[in-house]
This record gives C-alpha cells, structure tokens and sequence, in this order.
C-alpha cells in the first residue's frame, strides 16, 4: 500500500477530490496498488508518507515547512500556479518536484511514474536535509505589524494611521515585501498571509501577532 499526504487549504474539495482519483487509478493501473489519502499535514503523517503533495501559493515556496522535517522518504510534488514565476529555497523543497496547477494528466502521470520508479530502484536511498543552512524568508517586527493590518483589510493609508507612520514608509515595506517574495498583487500577498496564517509556518509571529491584536480591539 502506498501513502499519499496531500495538503491544499484552499479547495479541498475539488482539486484534491481530482488527485484522489488520479493517485488511485494511477497506482492501480501501473503498479496493482492500493493507496491511503490523507489531507492532514501533521508531522505523523508526513513520516510516513510514501508520497507528499502540496498545493502551493505565489511566495509560499520560500517559507517553512516545519512538518517536513518529519519526512523519511518518498516524493514531494508541489502544484504552483506559474511554474516560470517561483523559487525555492528552502532545505525542504530541494528535491521537491514542481508541477503546474494546471498540467495535464498525462505529464503528471509521466513525472509521478519516473520519480516513484527511481525510488523502488536497488540501493535508492533518501538524503534528509537540516536546517542549519536552510534560507527561508523571514519577516521583521516592523514588517509582521504591517502586514497583519493588511490582513485585517486596511489600506496602505490606513495601516499608516493605525500605526502612526508616514504612508511613504508603509508603502516602502509593502514593496519590499512584495519584491522578497515574488509577489505581483494584493490579491497574492492576501492569499499569502491567510497561508501564513493557517499553517504553524516560520514567521508563526504573524499569526501570534494577529491573534493579540484581534483580541485586544
């Protein structure tokens, strides 16, 4: 049996309805396998994962996945929307296999086919990384309080008054924030602060920030 852990926030269930029937007609057909889908990125179910699927955002690449640390074998595969508009820095994407949202069925076939037949080939072994070098983004004290005034739906304007600072400074942060992690709208930075937000990821202050915020308005 092989394990599958799939992780998507945004639309359970539709896309990761489709990879279910995908990932268990493909084991089925080609390797006379049963599967077992799991949704829950924990890090139980990552060690023990045959084959981790994550649903990526604009910028999420460049953040940490602490679960993975738990991983002890397998493929990762990453479902992005541009695969020509994204990086990956982390130690834990450095193997990672990077597939369009919308590819085919036939070429993710064709990528999951070679990379699940690589790993049941004599001698395969796993390289684990750490840490120690890993170059995820990070975000400073100033920039957390700006951004968790964007996430709460203020403006540029607003998050100046809200924090008593010159709009011109809130807009330089907001640029550079934009520029570190490849993003090109507000609608992208918003759907990165909500995945921020929803995972025990590096920054976890910004989730911590907003909660004590929220809780003191």
């Amino acid at each position: 049996m092989s394990y599958v852990k799939y992780s998507d926030s945004r639309n359970r269930s539709i896309f990761s309805a489709g990879l279910h029937e995908f990932f268990e007609d493909f084991f089925k057909h080609n390797f006379h396998r049963a599967i077992t889908f799991n949704l829950a990125l924990t890090h139980e179910n990552v060690s023990q994962a045959d084959i981790i699927v994550l649903s990526l955002c604009q910028g999420e690449t460049l953040t940490c996945f602490p679960e993975l640390l738990a991983r002890q074998k397998g493929i990762v595969l990453g479902f992005v929307d541009d695969e020509l508009r994204f990086s990956a820095l982390p130690s834990c994407f450095q193997d990672i296999i990077f597939l369009p949202r919308r590819a085919s069925l036939d070429r993710i076939s064709g990528v999951l086919f070679i990379a699940w037949f690589r790993t049941q080939l004599p001698g395969y072994t796993w390289t684990k990384h750490n840490c120690f070098d890993c170059q995820h983004k990070g975000l400073s004290r100033q920039q957390i309080r700006i951004l968790v005034n964007f996430y709460r739906g203020l403006s540029v304007v607003q998050t100046a008054q809200a924090l008593e600072m010159s709009q011109k400074t809130v807009f330089t942060h907001k640029y550079m924030l934009m520029q570190k992690f490849n993003l090109r709208s507000d609608y992208e930075l918003i759907v990165l602060l909500r995945r921020l937000m929803e995972k025990k990821s590096r920054p976890t202050c910004f989730a911590i920030t907003l909660k004590i915020i929220m809780q003191n308005r």
